[in-house]
């Protein structure tokens, strides 16, 4: 029984996972996330069910799709495992490996929903940075809105007022420097959409975490473009199929002032910081409260 119940949790992180796969590709379009049903971006042919189940479905398609043979990306079961077995780290990191009682099961399944909810949109909002260099006002203000919620219906997470305090000093501190840097070299430091993010993150995680997400963020960043040695912006910005002006507008999304995307990294570090706040603790003075 305890191994059937974490293959269902694998299962349903790894669905959410696909869910991810979808937002990623059509919010920075502007297309629905809900109709059409998922098909071929190539030929438009629908996506039959069985090429739906996680990881599975593209096995079963032999990464190819089923009409026009166009390879399909390993990105999407890759993104469908990663968040089932971040799913199933969370429900031990909440339950531990031995099945909880059913008296238990409200104390952990909530917080088990909602902060998978948070993963998953940390997931998604690092694909659609690396893919466009944005992140959505769509996805990034409700997740702000959603943890101060959150904070409210789980005890595993920061309480109702440090969750507000990391939301206020997460999207106020970094605006204000934004703003400063910006005034004071002319040029663009920090993303418009990573206030947002850092807001995101200080009502899920409470104001605690906010230290070490922007250190932690900024020095894996840093270790990853040098590991690399090169700029990860486009070279131009991202057209629609047909057309020739740019997706976004280069107001939007800056990609000459911008080298490295931070929110990648700053998802990262909240990820860390979720699994490993005890450790982190024990290295991290500011994490000690």
């Amino acid at each position: 029984m305890q191994t059937l119940w974490l293959v269902l949790v694998a299962f349903l992180g790894a669905s959410l996972g696909s869910f991810a796969n979808v937002v990623a590709h059509r919010v920075p379009l502007g297309l629905s996330i809900v109709r059409p049903a998922s098909r071929c971006p190539s030929c438009k042919a629908p996506v039959p069910w069985w090429g739906n189940v996680p990881v599975l479905g593209w096995l079963f398609v032999r990464a190819r799709c089923h009409t026009c043979k166009v390879p399909i990306s390993a990105r999407y079961p890759l993104v469908e495992l990663a968040c089932g077995a971040l799913a199933v780290a969370l429900w031990l990191q909440l339950a531990g490996p031995a099945l909880v009682p059913p008296t238990m099961l409200a104390k952990v399944l909530v917080p088990w929903l909602l902060q998978l909810v948070f993963i998953v949109a940390l997931v998604t909002l690092t694909l659609i940075d690396l893919d466009w260099f944005l992140l959505p006002n769509e996805i990034t203000l409700p997740l702000a809105l959603c943890g101060l919620v959150a904070a409210f219906a789980q005890t595993r997470g920061p309480t109702p007022a440090a969750a507000a305090l990391g939301a206020v000093l997460g999207g106020l501190v970094p605006w204000v420097g934004m703003r400063l840097y910006g005034a004071l070299t002319g040029r663009e430091g920090l993303g418009g959409g990573d206030w947002k993010l850092l807001m995101a993150i200080g009502a899920w995680l409470g104001a605690m975490a906010l230290p070490f997400v922007v250190f932690a963020g900024a020095l894996q960043g840093l270790l990853t473009a040098a590991l690399f040695r090169r700029d990860f912006a486009l070279a131009t910005l991202p057209t629609l199929p047909g057309e020739d002006a740019p997706a976004v507008s280069p107001d939007v999304v800056p990609f000459a002032k911008l080298a490295v995307p931070f929110g990648p990294f700053l998802a990262l570090a909240a990820l860390e910081w979720l699994f490993f706040r005890g450790e982190i603790a024990s290295l991290w003075p500011l994490a000690r409260s």
